[in-house]
């Protein structure tokens, strides 16, 4: 009811205006929304952490009930919402000519039901970000905002779905510019001309929003390091090539699961889903209970960053289980912070190796160097910490260290988004077929 009125009163406005108007509001939402879910997640994990406080043995119950009764929404009110949000958006883009395929991947029912499974995947305990389901939450509100206008047209809706995604992840990460440069490196893969302006303004006047309501902040604290030298040369390839080889492997290991899960597990996930969810919850559970790896790994990353603790070493193979444990489930949930938070366990790794006023550039540019590797998307992932962290001194660093451990990472012959977004187009041809037949059946 909401969208007819404001069609009828925009109906008299220029075709120019109309379209401003409809990406502007789109975006203004996106932005709210984006707040909505932070202030939620935050408040989910601190009442889990609170919990795990008081019973240490919380999560062994929270993380197996939680994930079951997660997925039992998925099925009943939440199909589409899965995974980490950002293949969906990218499925969605190749499908622009087809609105009833993309609706299965992007509309306002399945943002609500992101939302919901991203907060109660956090209030169980699971190691999952926010920031990829904004994307897809983001292109599922902008794509909705069609219907305020005539115009519906594949270049239109391409438009939109690119304008919401990149909306998504400045909003959420308090990111402007890498929203911008997500959207070209890792949605559109391309610089498009007609997109560009739409797309600048709709991740402005989402960010504005959300920083509005969030204030200045900084995602994981500021970053006070020495200035530039030469014997950072060193632990920074070493940091690189080692964090290329492990998230190369994470999304190696995510984008084949069906080739190196035995048999025996594969079909057990098929045909007991809910008690599949309940073991790799309880595994992760007990991961937590020897180190932290709960949650996006914001907190703990925050703390380190700033100085005030110090990583294990077997922080980073827990983190690693946990993630990837997480990802097996198919609950809602992205990966950038939790990768975040993975690449700070590398960067720990070397520490007591090199100068200890080393000792945060070392941890931020395993970051960078994590993410890049497992996302494929140096630029976007150098863009990312520089302004999550106001870390500009580190510019140099933080570009070389990326741009290393993607290429480390192509080893493997992996893009994690893009060929789960292969499988999201598969799994939606299979459906239409299986349609296709079970009505000729019925004929």
């Amino acid at each position: 009811m909401v969208f007819k009125r404001l069609a009828v009163k925009l109906y008299h406005l220029p075709s120019r205006s109309r379209t401003t108007i409809a990406l502007w509001l789109g975006a203004a939402i996106v932005g709210l929304v984006a707040f909505l879910l932070a202030s939620a997640a935050d408040w989910a994990f601190a009442g889990f952490s609170a919990m795990q406080q008081k019973w240490w043995w919380w999560p062994l119950l929270s993380l197996p009930l939680g994930g079951m009764a997660i997925r039992w929404i998925m099925e009943h009110i939440g199909s589409g919402a899965q995974g980490s949000g950002i293949p969906q958006a990218q499925a969605a883009l190749q499908l622009n000519h087809d609105v009833g395929q993309i609706e299965r991947l992007l509309s306002l029912r399945i943002a609500v039901a992101k939302f919901i499974g991203i907060v109660l995947g956090l209030g169980s305990g699971f190691v999952l970000g926010r920031e990829g389901p904004t994307v897809q939450i983001g292109a599922s509100i902008m794509f909705a905002c069609r219907k305020l206008l005539p115009i519906d047209d594949p270049v239109f809706r391409r438009q939109l779905i690119l304008a919401g995604g990149a909306a998504g992840i400045a909003a959420a990460f308090n990111t402007p510019l890498a929203g911008i440069v997500f959207a070209f490196e890792e949605l559109a893969r391309s610089v498009e001309e007609k997109t560009s302006g739409k797309l600048l303004g709709a991740v402005i006047l989402a960010g504005l929003v959300s920083l509005a309501l969030q204030g200045d902040y900084v995602y994981f604290g500021k970053i006070h390091v020495p200035p530039f030298s030469y014997s950072i040369l060193l632990p920074l390839v070493l940091i690189a090539v080692l964090a290329g080889l492990i998230g190369g492997a994470f999304s190696w290991l995510c984008v084949n699961v069906s080739t190196w899960m035995p048999p025996k597990i594969k079909d057990y996930r098929q045909y007991h889903p809910y008690y599949f969810i309940a073991a790799c919850g309880f595994l992760i559970g007990l991961c937590g209970l020897i180190a932290p790896i709960y949650g996006s790994g914001a907190e703990i990353t925050s703390e380190v960053i700033a100085g005030h603790t110090d990583l294990a070493w077997y922080f980073l193979p827990l983190k690693f289980i946990g993630q990837l444990g997480t990802f097996l489930t198919g609950l809602p949930g992205g990966i950038f912070a939790p990768s975040l938070s993975l690449g700070a366990g590398i960067g720990s790794w070397f520490v007591p190796f090199f100068d200890p006023e080393l000792k945060i550039k070392l941890i931020a540019l395993g970051m960078v160097a994590a993410l890049a590797a497992i996302t494929r998307a140096p630029l976007t992932s150098a863009i990312i910490l520089m302004e999550m962290t106001d870390g500009h001194d580190m510019v140099i660093s933080i570009m070389i260290s990326a741009m290393i451990a993607s290429s480390v990472a192509r080893i493997y012959k992996t893009n994690l988004y893009h060929d789960l977004a292969e499988q999201v187009l598969a799994g939606l041809s299979q459906a239409a077929s299986a349609q296709t037949n079970q009505q000729e059946k019925s004929k």
